[in-house]
């Protein structure tokens, strides 16, 4: 599906994680006998409409003058998503085992035709255990999908292509204290010729420890990651590379307060430091906290709130701090049907290559500042267990000090997939 939200963080109350967190995060040992293969072969469809394609201000009506843009352009707009891919998972021994997931899709636009685009998510994992107490996970990510519009300025279509590889190992020191650490490297870029100073590789590495009881959790982590771009860019008529050096150390804490409610949270301090003055470094402090309440077997709350870096899908060098809260609450009236909404807030202080403004570029006195306020709506269906049918809406406002980065957006999309080949004793 196409990436035109806002920022990969608004609206999310659980943490994104890289493939190097998931490979660390420590999973509940499956008994044996539950243990199986299993593979299930799917293709589906989706409608989607969206009413402000290129996230561009009201103000803006003549699109034909934006930089980049394709011919004919319309502000509001539908696709059509068919898609197909594979779950698999094999044992392949005594505590090992395959996974694979490859998902496609090919995304068509109704009007903006030279947004086309074919679209991917697809991973490959080996989980291997050794004796009793060591274990691990070794794989590679790729992915590959439209940019979308959220944080540029220029609107020609932008694909952005990143794949990962990694590598975990975890050892159990007793049954409750463990050891663990990895290795993660990372390409990413894009395909504009305007913003190639975002593409970049990086190498990093992961150390820690934590002790658990059942559910229960506590813990510390220290990564360090060292990103290079091969491309340089000007900004304020100087030429910089945008290559930095990061590292952060954590506290993790996850606590079962009752049989319906669970907290969990991080907090911990992060340093970035680019070499170039060009653009800004950051030192300070990152946290993460949510709880989760099931007041009710059909009912649940899951509340949010984070401090965190992040950056735009495709403007990674325009980075910033981002604060923000959210609500989620979700109700399963039947088996068939589960109904979730999210409301979030975001607050957005840049700290990369801004302050910047629209095209010509217009830099201000003051560093970019935005906030955004997101409501979201989702209902899934399973009539049967082989199909799946998903409704969704979704309302974004983005205000900033930068007029040309304000917008509002409504999107809209139906979705049905159908599990056509399954096999195996665990699929659900």
């Amino acid at each position: 599906m196409m990436a035109a939200a806002a920022s990969a963080s608004m609206g999310a109350a659980i943490e994104y994680k890289d493939p190097l967190d998931i490979a660390l995060t420590p999973l509940e040992e499956v008994a044996a006998d539950q243990r199986t293969n299993q593979l299930i072969l799917y293709a589906g469809d989706t409608y989607t409409y969206d009413d402000n394609i290129y996230r561009l201000p009201s103000g803006v009506t003549d699109l034909t003058t934006l930089p980049g843009i394709g011919p004919n352009p319309s502000r509001h707009d539908s696709m059509e998503t068919v898609t197909g891919g594979l779950d698999g998972a094999w044992i392949t021994g005594a505590r090992q085992s395959v996974d694979l997931s490859l998902h496609l899709d090919d995304n068509r636009f109704f009007r903006d035709k030279d947004l086309d685009n074919v679209s991917t998510n697809d991973r490959v994992a080996w989980n291997w255990g050794l004796g009793s107490a060591l274990s691990g996970m070794l794989g590679a990510d790729y992915s590959r999908l439209l940019g979308g519009f959220v944080n540029v300025q220029v609107y020609s279509r932008d694909i952005v292509n990143r794949g990962d590889y990694f590598g975990s190992m975890r050892y159990q020191v007793g049954p409750r204290w463990g050891i663990f650490g990895g290795l993660l490297g990372t390409t990413y870029s894009v395909t504009s010729a305007q913003a190639t100073y975002n593409n970049s590789t990086s190498k990093g590495g992961e150390i820690g420890a934590d002790f658990t009881t059942e559910l229960n959790r506590i813990g510390f982590d220290y990564r360090y990651n060292d990103s290079r771009a091969p491309n340089s860019a000007v900004v304020n008529g100087v030429l910089f590379d945008p290559d930095f050096r990061e590292e952060r150390a954590r506290v993790l804490f996850r606590r079962v307060l009752s049989e319906k409610t669970i907290f969990d949270a991080s907090a911990g301090y992060l340093k970035r430091e680019y070499p170039s003055a060009a653009i800004g470094s950051f030192s300070g402090e990152v946290w993460r906290a949510s709880l989760q309440w099931q007041p009710t077997p059909k009912t649940q709350l899951l509340f949010g709130a984070w401090q965190q870096l992040a950056a735009d899908l495709t403007s990674q060098t325009d980075y910033y701090v981002d604060k923000g809260q959210s609500i989620t609450p979700q109700w399963t009236p039947t088996e068939k049907v589960t109904v979730s909404a999210t409301v979030a807030h975001d607050t957005n202080a840049y700290v990369g290559s801004n302050p910047v403004g629209p095209i010509p570029i217009d830099f201000l006195a003051q560093a970019r500042h935005d906030t955004q306020t997101s409501e979201s709506l989702n209902l899934v269906y399973t009539p049967i267990r082989a199909i799946v049918l998903t409704f969704s809406a979704a309302y974004i406002k983005r205000d900033s000090n930068v007029p040309a980065f304000q917008f509002n957006d409504f999107t809209g999309s139906i979705n049905v997939a159908y599990k056509f080949f399954r096999y195996g004793g665990a699929v659900q």
